[in-house]
């Protein structure tokens, strides 16, 4: 079987994807995803991964970069300490103005933070880097497509491909429905990039993530991911649950997961 751009195109949009984040979730949950990313280690990480851009020359002083989906703007302000320019976009209100505040602490007049969807978005003239990561605005191919059109050196796109939870697993089972592990955007966006003669460099990074938040907190923010707000049976069931597993009124979640990262060149 000969398989086109067609092909992949139909298989991604027939997938039964996992229901994205509303941005009321994304306003709910920015300050403790602000939190979760100014750790330490975090930042080393996003020092390394702009480093390693830097040395394969992908960036340069006088890059422009675009980040779609920036969230509280740390990657942003880290490529921005080694760019031009830096564009931020988000469709949350409140990440964008953790952004603001993170761009304004490291002292840097070259970012840029635009309160708008990727469907919305208008580029005046395209960018040297384009960057989605961990974004959920690309999530059918027309997404994508536009990313490479917004480009004109390389795009950095990364997603999760694996993630296991059992807590999770275990507020799936009680609200009677299906948990997903497995995450197929990142197969599809590799294989559509075959296609059209982009060649990209896939890497992977395992590791295991830990969410602490108090009991309180927590039953709110499972009843938002497990999107069961408006049914107060499906909610009272992961309250009962969340309180019978809570030590000292906190909810320790342990993630199991794998990431990708592809980058690849669009000229």
């Amino acid at each position: 079987m000969h398989l086109n751009t067609e092909y992949f195109e139909e298989l991604w949009l027939s997938d039964d994807q996992k229901k994205e984040p509303t941005v009321e979730f994304w306003d709910f949950r920015a300050e403790d995803y602000n939190l979760s990313s100014s750790t330490d280690d975090a930042q080393l990480k996003r020092t390394e991964k702009v480093q390693s851009l830097l040395d394969k020359g992908i960036i340069s002083a006088e890059s422009r970069v675009l980040d779609i989906g920036c969230g509280s703007g740390q990657f942003a302000v880290e490529l921005a300490k080694k760019t031009k320019k830096v564009v931020g976009l988000d469709f949350s209100e409140k990440m964008l103005s953790y952004a603001s505040q993170n761009a304004a602490a490291a002292g840097l007049k070259n970012t840029v933070f635009i309160h708008t969807d990727w469907d919305s978005f208008l580029s005046a003239e395209p960018f040297d880097l384009v960057i989605a990561s961990m974004s959920p605005a690309i999530h059918k191919p027309d997404h994508l497509y536009k990313m490479i059109d917004c480009c004109r050196g390389y795009c950095y796109l990364s997603s999760f491909v694996e993630r296991h939870s059992s807590l999770k697993e275990e507020l799936y089972r009680l609200t009677d429905q299906s948990y997903v592990r497995q995450f197929n955007k990142l197969n599809y966006i590799f294989n559509l990039l075959w296609t059209k003669a982009m060649f990209p460099e896939l890497t992977y990074e395992t590791g295991i993530h830990k969410r602490v938040f108090p009991l309180a907190k927590a039953k709110e923010i499972y009843a938002r991911e497990l999107s069961v707000l408006e049914n107060p049976d499906q909610a009272s069931r992961i309250v009962q649950y969340l309180e019978e597993i809570a030590e000292n009124e906190v909810i320790i979640e342990s993630l199991k997961q794998r990431k990708g990262e592809l980058i690849w060149n669009c000229r």
